[in-house]
């Protein structure tokens, strides 16, 4: 967020509204900028190279015999959407009925992500019936190397000292490569893009307002609160908190003005085509919430002194901040404490959930330049930074060649995701019915058959989750019958005991018996109540057919 100006040491400290970015620049410098265009383009290709194979690096598990399988459950709800979209293009997606069925629910989630998707597959439309599920598995890897063209884009025009190191971060960051990783159509892809395009136009703000860079704001902004208002609203809060209180009158200028302006057309817009979308939890989300969030991995906490910092950003990661105020004391430039509280701020947020982490690495990595400065030899910055990369190196060695233990497990969610395409295809009918499934099994099976499920992956599916976990941890066919009944469900998934037991008791807070419903599904077969029929089986799975006549 700190103006251009600062970091070059040739430029004397004037006002910026009266020094343009060329003003430090001699006669022959935009020729010597046009000749060295080829070698920065080329050094922006061996960039986008590294991203590229940052985020592919997991193709194995995504490309499987010649089908496209998705990271996690939610990429496949956001497929469903899509479907939907590339039926009817010009329709608002504000109710899912493929999840908590047959109620449905009125979902949280947007639209932008959904249009460029398939826009994207309207654009490989050619390849074949599979354009859909390509473009979800490199819309994200794509928004990154977007993130990255943006980024050098403006830290050129800016000409940031040591750019190249924050875009060699983004590029390899473990972090950051998962929220661009190939086939996962996820939102924080986009999220991070639309960010990351905020945090540059509010930092060429602070240098110098014009009406471009205050659109450029308002737009990024507008875009980010639409597709969330969650992590945009908290980093966009922050930074009108730090504005007001480091420009002042500044921070009300007619350019700022204008960016509002964009900023809240874009949101009334957002408003009339996807409605408003905040409301009050139900009662079983309210209720269930904090039990269900013990089992998602990207709301687990992070201790503040753990490894995975490093693995993330580096050696650097406890020295920046203090860099930081150590260049701050040499300049007395506000911008830098701004950008402190703001590294500070993600950094406490990581600590509550770990899914804050990427927006953390792409903070700490548009410090890096202001912190950097701060080293009187430039060999020494750059050495610096060379070398405080070495646990990225370890952290990746760990993903690119697992131990024997995650390798299995990688290896069993293949199977997993192969055979239950298998009970999908087997589930396809022109008649409408409910499927009763594990939870996080739910989706796929749901966009795969385009059968409803009870269950979903989203919080806003806890209805459905938790008649789920009550079908199968019951002992009690009779109570198990009613869930069935009052789901109008025509088939149950019988999946792996340990592992839907484990899961429904940690939602319910119940233990889980050995002689479970589930148990007894999955593993004696024979015993089923008569209105229970195997229809479909495989290593894995057991689909049964609910009999009316038996209810």
């Amino acid at each position: 967020m700190c103006p251009p100006e600062i970091l070059d040491h040739n430029i004397l400290r004037s006002p910026p509204a009266k020094l343009p970015l060329h003003a430090a620049l001699p006669p022959a410098a935009p020729r010597r900028i046009i000749a060295r265009m080829p070698l920065r383009l080329a050094g922006l290709l061996v960039l986008c190279g590294l991203m590229l194979a940052a985020t592919t690096a997991q193709h194995r598990d995504v490309f499987v015999d010649g089908h496209v399988y998705f990271v996690d459950a939610d990429c496949y709800a956001r497929m469903s959407r899509v479907a939907q979209v590339l039926e009817h293009p010009l329709r608002s997606i504000r109710h899912h009925d493929f999840e908590n069925f047959p109620q449905g629910l009125d979902s949280h989630a947007t639209a932008p992500l959904d249009w460029l998707i398939a826009l994207l597959a309207a654009s490989l439309s050619l390849i074949g019936k599979q354009s859909p599920d390509l473009a979800g598995a490199w819309i994200s890897p794509l928004l990154g190397i977007a993130t990255l063209g943006l980024l050098w884009t403006w830290s050129t025009r800016a000409r940031l000292p040591y750019r190249h190191a924050m875009l060699v971060l983004l590029a390899i960051s473990p972090i950051v490569a998962q929220a661009f990783r190939l086939g996962r159509p996820d939102h924080q892809s986009l999220l991070l893009f639309l960010i990351a395009a905020g945090l540059a136009a509010e930092g060429s703000m602070w240098a110098r307002p014009r009406r471009s860079a205050a659109v450029a704001w308002g737009a990024a902004w507008g875009f980010a609160l639409w597709t969330s208002l969650y992590e945009p609203l908290i980093i966009f809060t922050l930074l009108l908190v730090l504005r007001f209180a480091f420009l002042q009158r500044r921070a009300v200028v007619h350019e700022w003005r204008v960016g509002w302006a964009a900023a809240l057309a874009i949101l009334a817009l957002a408003v009339l085509l996807d409605g408003w979308r905040v409301s009050a939890p139900s009662p079983e989300v309210a209720r269930y919430f904090s039990n269900w969030s013990r089992s998602i991995a990207e709301l687990a906490h992070l201790p503040p002194l753990s490894d995975q910092f490093l693995g993330w950003l580096g050696w650097l990661a406890p020295l920046l901040p203090c860099l930081l105020i150590w260049r701050f004391v040499k300049t007395r430039e506000t911008c830098l404490l701004a950008l402190l509280a703001l590294l500070l701020a993600t950094y406490g947020l990581t600590c509550w959930q770990i899914r804050w982490g990427c927006y953390l690495a792409l903070v700490f990595a548009m410090a890096l330049p202001f912190a950097l400065a701060a080293i009187p030899s430039r060999a020494a910055a750059w050495t610096a930074f060379l070398i405080c990369l070495f646990p990225l190196a370890g952290q990746w060695d760990a993903l690119l060649y697992p131990d024997e233990a995650a390798a299995a497990a990688r290896a069993e969610q293949r199977e997993d995701y192969k055979q239950l395409r298998e009970v999908a295809n087997a589930l396809i009918s022109t008649e409408r019915t409910g499927i009763l499934a594990p939870w996080w099994l739910s989706p796929p099976l749901a966009y795969w058959s385009g059968q409803p499920c009870v269950a979903g992956s989203s919080h806003e599916s806890l209805p459905g989750i938790v008649d789920t976990a009550r079908f199968y941890i019951t002992t009690n066919v009779d109570e198990a019958r009613k869930i069935l009944t009052r789901r109008h469900v025509g088939y149950v998934v019988a999946y792996e005991p340990s592992r839907v037991l484990g899961t429904a008791a940690q939602l319910l807070g119940e233990d889980a018996r050995r002689d479970s419903l589930d148990a007894m599904l999955y593993d004696t077969p024979v015993l089923a109540p008569a209105w229970l029929v195997v229809v479909y089986s495989t290593p894995y799975f057991k689909v049964y057919e609910v009999k009316r006549d038996g209810i």
